[in-house]
């Protein structure tokens, strides 16, 4: 090996060993990467910055915008409902979602079937209050898995049947590849879920990704004619709208009876307690009206604000505080601390760590929040307006498509989608790239040149030659499982696609100088290069679920090594039935 080939194989080896201590934040270790790679001339000045255009990062950057303006839309939780109403066992819940972003995986690019999936996994983890991260990782892998099993569930695929073409005068059927990857891909679904729930089983919720503060409010609305819920018995309420009604109030009084017994009616007033956005959807939809409504419409805002231990509101009820009278604001919600709920809204008791929803002019509000010692929350994230939630989920949809059936690339496809969701206002540009986690951005975008690097000096190339010039041409199944495991050690460091470019001569020239058949070796190069499970850079569907569910570096390896370890003992046998066929 000539010294830029040394110097790129040491920079990544000492970073793989910063990565593993976990003492530098994992886009600290890849900057240094990088910019050792300048220094020793290995990474040219004009691509030291590259990665950051590159097709992989634009593209984790789009899915993640795509999922913030979605997260929200009433189509991805109804189908998050859908899930549950089978099923709230995370583990038959872990084996709906990976099963489907599986299935989907088989027939359109791996991000694209993530992207697809990823909102509704977050909805579902929402609704069944558990992290985000026991089901995020499996999904991902999950759909690196079954991209084995056609030619476009990946496009490395297609490049290793052009070396099937060119050495055979055939290409591949379009499922020929899942005589191998389809036993790979089940074994390694069998343990995903088995091990993920017992792996994982410690995470704890974490605030939603793309929502601050608490999840559910109480408010007091009116049901308004022509509501949805006018002759509804209270249950059914309760159920078809995902909320909670403490009270019911009918010309001035409470209505007492069983809850089973009342029906909601025209002019009703509810003491109703369910997330924000639920709550803001009833109201758009002219299902409920809030109670005694005097916003001024268009110039009024809203905000919330924690009751802090020295505050002045403290044991006062909620429709005595005068501060908030006199300047004209209103408390039009509580996320209370005390699960018991008596009386009207305006009778219910403000305590240390509740949290208020204020609305009214903004410098009132202002005033109010520092008169009564309150310590306002950052800015929530608004709702998609739900008008445009469904044409929003259409878009999203065709450029899915777009994705599957390779019209465009991923990246083209996807920006456009992005474009057109800004362009309805289903996505706030400016909040959204508030929420994106760049540090794994960044980690992607650093590790992208340095994995140019190592094919732009040969320095994969020669190891792999180095090796294959070792192999026993007695032994077809240690050839073609060499190739495998080669494939496997090099995808983690530079895309699948550049690994099948890399080892793919390097197979068919095996082929030729051992007399092994060219098709299981090029198959274990293009299953190979998928079995990327050790790094969150190594496929950046990895790399866009780090961000979202708060991995740690450690958390790939330590997950994926069993998992990679089930596909090799899996793909091995199956190889050695192919070479004899």
């Amino acid at each position: 090996m000539n010294f830029d080939q040394l110097v790129i194989v040491g920079i990544l080896l000492v970073m793989l060993a910063a990565y593993a201590t976990e003492r530098v934040r994992v886009e600290l270790v890849a900057m240094a990467g990088l910019a050792a790679g300048f220094l020793f001339g290995v990474v040219p000045a004009r691509e030291v910055f590259t990665g950051f255009a590159t097709p992989a990062v634009v593209t984790v950057v789009e899915v993640l915008l795509i999922v913030s303006a979605l997260s929200s839309s009433r189509a991805v939780d109804n189908f998050a409902r859908r899930i549950l109403v089978r099923t709230q066992n995370p583990t038959a819940v872990l084996a709906i979602l990976c099963g489907v972003g599986a299935f989907v995986s088989i027939f359109m690019n791996n991000i694209g079937a993530l992207a697809l999936m990823f909102p509704v996994t977050l909805s579902v983890c929402a609704r069944l209050n558990i992290a985000p991260g026991r089901m995020l990782m499996p999904l991902s892998f999950a759909t690196l898995l079954t991209g084995t099993w056609s030619l476009t569930g990946t496009p490395a695929n297609l490049i290793v049947n052009q070396w099937v073409v060119q050495e055979t005068g055939r290409g591949m059927g379009y499922f020929e590849l899942a005589l191998l990857g389809g036993p790979v891909a089940l074994a390694g679904l069998a343990w995903i879920l088995i091990a993920a729930p017992r792996y994982f089983r410690n995470m704890e919720p974490a605030a939603a990704p793309f929502a601050s503060g608490p999840s559910d409010f109480l408010g007091e609305f009116e049901i308004p004619a022509g509501s949805a819920l006018s002759g509804v018995p209270l249950p059914d309420a309760e159920a078809r709208h995902e909320i909670t009604i403490h009270g019911v109030f009918r010309n001035g009084a409470h209505v007492f009876s069983r809850r089973n017994d009342i029906v909601l009616t025209v002019g009703d007033i509810v003491l109703v307690e369910g997330s924000m956005a639920q709550l803001d959807q009833l109201r758009e939809d002219e299902v409920l009206h809030l109670a005694n409504d005097r916003e001024s419409n268009g110039s009024s805002e809203r905000i919330e604000a924690v009751v802090m231990p020295e505050s002045l509101v403290i044991g006062s009820r909620v429709g005595d505080v005068i501060a908030f009278a006199d300047l004209g604001v209103r408390v039009v919600g509580l996320a209370s601390r005390r699960h018991r709920v008596e009386g009207r809204f305006e009778d219910l008791m403000v305590g240390t760590g509740d949290v208020l929803v204020l609305s009214g002019e903004r410098e009132a509000i202002r005033e109010a929040v520092a008169d009564c010692a309150l310590l306002p929350l950052s800015s929530r994230r608004q709702a998609s307006p739900r008008r445009g939630a469904a044409i929003g989920v259409g878009i999203f949809a065709c450029g899915v498509l777009a994705t599957a059936f390779n019209f465009v690339p991923a990246e083209i496809a996807f920006g456009a989608v992005v474009l057109a969701l800004a362009l309805i206002g289903s996505l706030n540009l400016r909040a959204a790239f508030q929420d994106i986690n760049w540090s794994s951005v960044i980690l992607l975008a650093c590790m992208i040149p340095l994995g140019l690097a190592v094919e732009d000096t040969g320095a994969a190339r020669i190891i792999a030659n180095e090796i294959a010039g070792y192999l026993p041409a007695f032994s077809p199944l240690m050839v073609a499982a060499i190739i495998l495991l080669l494939a496997v050690i090099i995808t983690p460091f530079i895309d699948n696609v550049s690994t099948a470019i890399i080892l793919s001569p390097i197979a068919a020239g095996l082929a030729t100088r051992t007399g092994v058949p060219v098709e299981p070796l090029l198959m274990a190069v293009a299953i190979g290069a998928s079995l990327d499970f050790l790094t969150p850079f190594g496929h950046h569907n990895n790399t866009v679920v780090m961000g979202a569910a708060g991995y740690r570096f450690r958390d790939f390896p330590r997950f994926g090594a069993p998992l990679l370890a089930v596909c090799l003992l899996t793909a091995i046998p199956v190889l050695g039935w192919l070479l004899e066929g």
